[in-house]
């Protein structure tokens, strides 16, 4: 295989979103340099990039060293353990190339930590075969996403919801409506749109619970995280942001980006003052009509929460791998 600068990484973007494509049993969004290169400038910067290309695909992950372990090898993102460091048209010759790269007495390593593989995937089964013959496995924990499916626009996604669910919206609906609220979609965002619209995002996120409590995009790693990857997703136009205003306020949001077909959601939250109109529920439903009307067939709404069983009809699950050399 050949080893890559990030740069040249960078300028193989087209290439390994193709890979990416190909590549079955894995989160494809999360598995894009739109993820995983963010992911290590917001929170790994300081491990060692190992980037290699070969024949059949792409290998991305991260240097480290611990004291018990030894000299490793991580997925860019390891944070949430959703990026698969490995991406191709060819499962088995991918696999089988960077096996014999590890195999080599040149390349220094004690332990390779690898996510985002689907545990009936052909990747997960050429990882073992490939490894396990010269190698210790062990299989770590599982992560899953909730998946909707969009087929039928709105109302075939709201038909396979529950009566109940349909009925606490149309309730909701009807406060916000009384209390004034409307929605923009914003379309087609640049990434000369990114600043302004980002410093909306934050506003309201400064006054959501999240917010009050110290925690999501106003920490300092998810908030590099997003101001890296936003950019990106707005230049391949597959950032999707919606509002919900109070007259000229902004008082929710929510927001996600495009792989193809898919809409995976990243970040949503809303002004506490107005809990009580549900509004995060009301923006996650405008953003599933605006993304049915696209044409947009599949809502990841990402690792596995209680309430977004009930948005969603499907999980994705992929596992974690350790191989000790």
């Amino acid at each position: 295989m050949e080893s890559l600068t990030i740069y040249q990484l960078r300028s193989r973007a087209e290439a390994h979103f193709r890979a990416v494509a190909a590549t079955e049993g894995i989160d494809r969004f999360c598995s894009s340099l739109d993820w995983v290169l963010p992911a290590h400038e917001a929170f790994i910067p300081d491990h060692p990039l190992h980037l290699r290309e070969g024949e059949h695909g792409f290998v991305t992950l991260a240097r480290g060293f611990n004291p018990r372990i030894g000299r490793y090898l991580q997925p860019l993102e390891a944070s949430w353990c959703l990026a698969s460091p490995f991406v191709g048209t060819h499962a088995a010759g991918l696999v089988d190339e960077f096996a014999g790269e590890c195999a080599s007495r040149l390349m220094d390593w004690d332990l390779l930590y690898l996510s985002g593989v689907g545990p009936d995937s052909e990747l997960f089964r050429e990882i073992i075969r490939a490894f396990g013959l010269r190698h210790r496995i062990g299989l770590g924990h599982r992560t899953n996403r909730y998946v909707a499916s969009l087929d039928g626009g709105l109302d075939g996604y709201l038909g396979r919801r529950s009566s109940k669910f349909r009925a606490n919206l149309r309730r909701s609906q009807r406060m916000a409506q009384a209390a004034g609220i409307t929605y923009e979609v914003v379309a087609g965002a640049t990434e000369h749109d990114f600043p302004t619209l980002y410093d909306r995002i934050l506003a309201v996120e400064e006054r959501s619970w999240k917010g009050q409590s110290g925690t999501g995009i106003l920490d300092g790693g998810m908030n590099t995280f997003y101001r890296i990857m936003l950019p990106r997703l707005a230049r391949r136009g597959a950032l999707r942001v919606l509002f919900a205003r109070e007259g000229e306020r902004d008082v929710a949001f929510v927001f996600g980006g495009l792989f193809e077909e898919t809409y995976r959601g990243l970040q949503l939250s809303f002004d506490q003052a107005l809990d009580r109109l549900s509004l995060g529920n009301l923006v996650q439903l405008e953003m599933i009509r605006a993304l049915a009307d696209e044409g947009v067939l599949a809502y990841d709404l990402g690792s596995e929460l209680d309430y977004k069983s009930r948005w969603a009809e499907s999980c994705l699950e992929t596992v974690t791998l350790w191989v000790w050399r």
